[in-house]
């Protein structure tokens, strides 16, 4: 009886396998969005929120993004009493931090300023972090960095490490070989 049993549950079991189709999936296409970025304006100031759907793009290059998706010279051309002003700030927002950008009244990129919370660390950092503080958790981090045109001429993260009920900050410079703690609790 139980060989009976057994036979029949392989059996039942290779129907099963058999009764599976592969599923030829088609081409996806990825295409602009030209609603990537929604202006909010008022009299002084310019911002733009980019949608959540390019999060991963913005945050990972956002000079590169902004580039890529704002024509400031084509802003500019539409400002009416444009010579008023010697700079102008825009700002690119997203829900993990923002780029502040300053150009010039001729539509030149002066500098950028960028704050994004809970980046990605490279992996050299990732490393570093794991091998000088074995044992503690990244809580969080908070990237800052700053520059003349599209350079980043100054970058560091601000990093926020738990062991049990014990918390330190930590500040961390790529390219850097130390690492500078700011607090300990």
């Amino acid at each position: 009886m139980k060989k009976v049993v057994l036979f029949l549950f392989l059996l039942v079991g290779m129907g099963a396998m058999q009764a599976q189709k592969v599923i030829q999936l088609g081409e996806a296409h990825v295409g602009y969005n030209p609603d990537a970025i929604i202006v909010d304006s008022d009299l002084n100031s310019v911002g733009f929120t980019v949608k959540e759907n390019y999060i991963g793009e913005f945050s990972k290059n956002p000079i590169q993004f902004m580039k890529q998706n704002f024509d400031f010279k084509a802003l500019l051309s539409s400002i009416q009493n444009a010579d008023d002003f010697d700079e102008y700030l825009v700002t690119f927002k997203s829900t993990k931090g923002y780029l502040e950008a300053v150009y010039s009244k001729k539509g030149y990129l002066v500098q950028t300023q960028q704050v994004f919370k809970d980046k990605v660390l490279p992996l050299d950092l990732r490393k570093q972090v794991f091998t000088n503080y074995q044992g503690w958790t990244m809580a969080s981090n908070k990237y800052i960095a700053s520059g003349k045109l599209d350079r980043i001429d100054k970058e560091y993260y601000k990093i926020k490490l738990e062991n049990g009920n014990k918390s330190r900050n930590i500040k961390v410079v790529p390219g850097a070989t130390t690492i500078v703690s700011l607090v300990s609790n």
